[in-house]
């Protein structure tokens, strides 16, 4: 009967998992949305799918996620305009689907995974945003906390893991102030978009800690992050010649840290208290 079960088991995660895949190809591919418009405060409006300079909308597969890459032209039929990114979708769409099935695999079916859904969408656009403008939007990132908090809260009260949302507020309160004193000793080298997405991170990657070890989760997150940026700096220098105080965008080693502590924080903790002793 236990191997039945177990069965079950295992055919309810692959669900999850599979379906998680899909919503991440869907919902990745309509990232593009925001991540062309909200950076230059264009409205969200109808329709979505449409030249951004005279206003012709997709037709046919244009409107279909992912497929769409391969319909719609890359010039405009109506008024030539040559669109900057006709991969991006594609490519955020295939992200999202890998992000948000190693979620599901790590989280399985518990009620916070909606909430790590939302959280790695919102850095995926948050991420394809600074990449090309430098900025992080707080259009993007209070959409991402808002409902991540609501949903981490809901799942608190139905496990009973009120120190785990503690301990979330406290790490994201703690990165937001560590950075913002980075900030304030160096305010070109980290901007203050920078500060409010590590508070987002510390409180997101924190709650899965069990505890206070959540703690230890939004630490190890942000040492990944520098750790990144720092050999990404190095390797710039290196092949391109690039000098010391070359602008880097900082969100997507926020991202890949918060990425690495959701998928693999609890053994790369283990390891760390082992070399300690």
């Amino acid at each position: 009967m236990w191997l039945a079960h177990a069965g079950t088991l295992c055919a309810m995660n692959f669900g999850v998992v599979a379906v998680s895949a899909v919503v991440g190809l869907v919902l990745g591919d309509a990232m593009e949305l925001f991540v062309d418009r909200v950076p230059e405060r264009r409205a969200l409006n109808r329709p979505w799918w449409r030249c951004r300079s005279c206003g012709r909308p997709a037709t046919g597969l244009g409107l279909v996620p992912v497929l769409r890459v391969l319909a719609l032209p890359a010039e405009c039929p109506s008024c030539g305009h040559v669109r900057a990114h006709p991969w991006r979708p594609a490519v955020m769409a295939l992200c999202a689907a890998v992000l948000l099935a190693g979620f599901a695999i790590r989280i399985g079916t518990a009620p916070e995974l909606a909430a790590y859904g939302v959280f790695g969408l919102g850095l995926l656009a948050i991420t394809a945003v600074d990449v090309e403008h430098r900025i992080v939007p707080v259009r993007l990132l209070y959409p991402t906390l808002i409902p991540m908090m609501m949903m981490l809260a809901y799942a608190s009260w139905l496990d009973h893991r009120w120190t785990a949302l503690l301990v979330a507020a406290v790490s994201g309160l703690g990165a937001f102030l560590a950075f913002f004193a980075i900030h304030l000793v160096q305010p070109q080298g980290m901007g203050f978009g920078d500060v409010r997405l590590a508070g987002l991170v510390g409180l997101g990657v924190a709650w899965l800690g069990d505890g206070w070890r959540g703690a230890g989760f939004a630490a190890l997150a942000l040492g990944v992050a520098f750790l990144l940026g720092a050999l990404v700096g190095v390797g710039l220098m290196i092949v391109k010649g690039a000098g010391r105080k070359t602008a880097v965008p900082f969100a997507p080693f926020l991202a890949a840290g918060a990425v690495i502590v959701v998928l693999w924080g609890n053994p790369l903790v283990d390891f760390y208290l082992r070399l300690r002793g």
